[in-house]
């Protein structure tokens, strides 16, 4: 399904349930055992049906593993170091043969095990206790984890997200003299210009280093104006009179049959594996109309099936995808391919921003979105820039708008 296209420049060793697997040092693990064509990496739970990386930015469960003891992680935000010890967990079985998918082949509807023969003697515990294992996700974990400090951290302003838009808050307000806290959950700055090569000069340009900046770090949440920032050396409450949520956008799905199967990406996911140097070595369906569907048939040319939305009707796949079925008028035809990119709009990341006090409203197209004005107010001491507004994902118009809000912010 995948290969790479260099060689290994930091090559380490790593374990998926016992067996070794060679990996480039830095790479998200996800991306390391998809170019090792381990394409199914979890299992769903109740119905346990085969599960596979497929936004790598951290909002789908297909990527959660166990990995040296820790059950439940996201192993496309967990950077290869070497030697790690990755697990399947919810399975009884292997990793690709897992007894318990019985359950999807007779509930093929859904089974609620919250009802299933309660009150019936006997049988009701009996299934009770199999729910439980059903249903499951991880195991505890193997040690207990220390307890790690808790501080203050105080500062003019805090930004959300190092994407684009907030690099270029962060670094447009630093300049002006305040102090700038920035958090980012990925694994380096960038977002999504980490998927275009030809941005990288932007990017560094952009570049933010120093102890205010947390990146592989996730802000919890919103409380009583302080956030709650969740860092590997431990929490922090970061208070700051000026919030800016840079938040992006969750990838866009499509609902078609099999749009869970591992081998379904988002387009955006598929060009960032290949700018990791790891891509498809067969023929890629995509179907959408984003940037992000246009950089691949720019990338991959003659190797790329391009449809609109509606004309796709599903895939077909036991374990991965075989065959992407498209419409072509009264008639479905069969495409073999392992893998289909979907490139349609993202649903703005807004959650966090709404509950810190910004307003939000809904677009038909895409969802809820956080409301702000053409500078990125959305509140008392709340502003919003970049697709969690709504806005596509354009880089000149995307930094425009983040120029207008640091500006306005500095104002």
């Amino acid at each position: 399904m995948f290969r790479r296209t260099r060689a290994l420049r930091d090559p380490v060793t790593i374990h998926l349930d016992g067996s070794p697997v060679r990996a480039e040092r830095g790479e998200p693990l996800a991306a390391s055992l998809l170019a090792e064509d381990k394409i199914i990496l979890a299992r769903s739970p109740k119905l346990h049906r085969p599960r596979s990386a497929s936004c790598l930015r951290g909002g789908c469960d297909g990527c959660l593993m166990r990995v040296d003891g820790a059950p439940n992680v996201m192993t496309c935000l967990h950077a290869t170091a070497g030697g790690e010890r990755i697990e399947t967990q919810n399975v009884v079985g292997s990793r690709k043969a897992d007894l318990l998918r019985v359950t999807d082949w007779f509930f093929p509807n859904g089974i609620d095990h919250h009802h299933f023969m309660a009150g019936v003697p006997a049988l009701g515990s009996i299934m009770q206790s199999m729910a439980r294992k059903i249903a499951g996700l991880g195991r505890l974990p193997s040690e207990i984890e220390a307890t790690r400090p808790a501080r203050l951290l105080e500062a003019d302003a805090v930004v959300v997200g190092a994407g684009l838009a907030g690099l270029v808050v962060a670094n447009r307000l630093g300049a002006s003299g305040a102090r700038v806290v920035v958090v980012d959950d990925g694994l380096s700055l960038g977002g999504s210009l980490l998927a275009l090569p030809d941005q990288t000069s932007r990017l560094e340009s952009l570049r933010l280093t120093g102890d205010l900046v947390f990146s592989r770090s996730t802000v919890a949440g919103s409380y009583l104006g302080d956030l709650l920032v969740a860092s590997e050396a431990g929490a922090v409450v970061v208070r700051a009179p000026i919030k800016v949520f840079a938040t992006g956008a969750h990838d866009g799905v499509l609902a078609f049959p099999g749009n869970d199967m591992p081998g379904v990406f988002s387009a955006r996911a598929v060009c960032l594996l290949h700018a990791y140097g790891i891509e498809p070595d067969g023929p890629i369906v995509v179907v959408g109309d984003d940037l992000w569907s246009d950089e691949l048939s720019n990338r991959f040319e003659d190797r790329v099936l391009r449809f609109g939305v509606s004309a796709l009707a599903g895939v077909e796949g036991t374990g991965h995808v075989k065959r992407v079925l498209m419409r072509d008028g009264s008639k479905v035809r069969r495409l073999d391919a392992e893998v289909l990119a979907v490139g349609v709009p993202g649903a703005p990341a807004f959650e966090l921003a709404a509950q810190a006090g910004a307003e939000v409203r809904f677009d038909p197209a895409r969802g809820y979105v956080v409301a702000c004005d053409e500078n990125g107010a959305a509140g008392e001491g709340i502003w919003a820039v970049g697709e969690c507004t709504g806005m596509d994902f354009d880089p000149d118009a995307i930094t425009a708008a983040a120029e207008r809000c640091a500006d306005a912010i500095i104002a």
